[in-house]
């Protein structure tokens, strides 16, 4: 197929299925504008790949991928809030604490640290201290994004039941 044919190709599929897949995506990421760029980039995917997808199965591999980044997107907002989270166990919620009120959280959520395993604390300082991805640690770590963000909700509750529990005595 010549490079004519196959944007014509192209551009009628583009035309066909764009729509629906942006509500795709939207049904997962519930933002427009996010959508659209997710099936953007699929559509640009399946250009660059185009050689290589046959065209009755391109509108299951733009699926595919649209369903993929969603996924990805879903997850980045996770570890945002998580971080926020954790942000916000550290600095504590009250703006007016007073400094020793802070510095007492501060040396309760040291003490929660040290409850954790080397391996969820180093996942634990990778993520929020160095603010490495959980993609980067866990290329470094050897093993998947999933168990970077198992280890990092596991650590988060560790410290935060023990701050809980110190502050009730």
């Amino acid at each position: 197929m010549n490079y004519i044919e196959k944007k014509s190709v192209f551009d009628r599929l583009f035309r066909s299925w764009y729509l629906e897949m942006v509500y795709f995506a939207c049904y997962f990421v519930k933002d427009k504008e996010t959508s659209k760029d997710i099936a953007s980039d699929a559509f640009e995917y399946l250009w660059r790949n185009y050689e290589k997808i046959d065209e009755s199965t391109a509108k299951s591999y733009l699926l595919s991928f649209i369903k993929t980044r969603c996924i990805d997107h879903i997850r980045k907002q996770n570890s945002r809030k998580d971080y926020a989270d954790f942000v916000r166990l550290i600095a504590g919620r009250l703006t007016e604490d007073t400094t020793k009120d802070k510095e007492m959280r501060y040396e309760k959520i040291q003490k929660g640290m040290e409850l954790l395993t080397n391996y969820n604390l180093s996942i634990l300082k990778s993520c929020y201290l160095e603010r490495k991805s959980y993609k980067e640690v866990a290329a470094e770590l050897g093993v998947s994004v999933s168990a970077i963000h198992k280890n990092i909700v596991k650590a988060l509750r560790i410290i935060r039941k023990y701050v809980a529990s110190e502050g009730d005595q």
